[in-house]
């Protein structure tokens, strides 16, 4: 008996995917990449996502990132790093966590200015399909949606802390917001 399975050449692969993306009518941005590192830019609703495969790899990785734009929105949460206030951490776990997808900070230069939320897919195994692919899009915008929702949310409660002078500072480390 033979324990290793038929995989898909990278080429059946891409175009599997391909036109997976295409009868789902899923906006191909732009195809990245040459030869065996390769890609896709798609939008997906409204927000762009990656679908990324590296040489040597029987994967590909599904990635939907947000990285914050404004310096006080990234001064202000990696202050909640800093003092590792644990309640911040917990509801941040909590909007960027899902039993389908896994995610990362994205980190420059010391500071966390992002996350990235992510899902394997292997489109080349016999049994990859275009419901896999589907439900690999859903959960990663759905999961980044909430994600971008909270930190959202964070800012404009920094905001409106700053329009009524109050200082921002807490002396306790486990407090969220008042």
């Amino acid at each position: 008996m033979e324990d290793t399975v038929a995989l898909r050449t990278d080429a059946e692969a891409r175009a599997l995917l391909k036109q997976y993306l295409s009868s789902m009518d899923v906006e191909l941005v732009r195809e990245c990449g040459k030869e065996e590192n390769w890609g896709y830019w798609i939008r997906f609703g409204n927000f762009p996502v990656l679908i990324d495969h590296r040489a040597g790899m029987h994967y590909c990785v599904v990635a939907f990132q947000i990285t914050l734009k404004e310096e006080d929105a990234i001064v202000h949460l990696n202050e909640f790093y800093d003092r590792n206030d644990a309640q911040f951490i917990f509801e941040l776990h909590r909007a960027f966590s899902s039993p389908l997808t896994a995610f990362s900070r994205i980190i420059e230069q010391g500071r966390v200015v992002g996350f990235t939320v992510s899902k394997y897919i292997y489109p080349y195994h016999s049994d990859f399909n275009m419901r896999t692919l589907d439900i690999a899009l859903q959960s990663v915008v759905s999961t980044g949606a909430i994600g971008i929702a909270f930190l959202k949310w964070m800012a404009r409660v920094v905001e409106f802390r700053h329009e009524k002078g109050e200082d921002i500072s807490d002396a306790d480390p486990c407090k969220l917001f008042e």
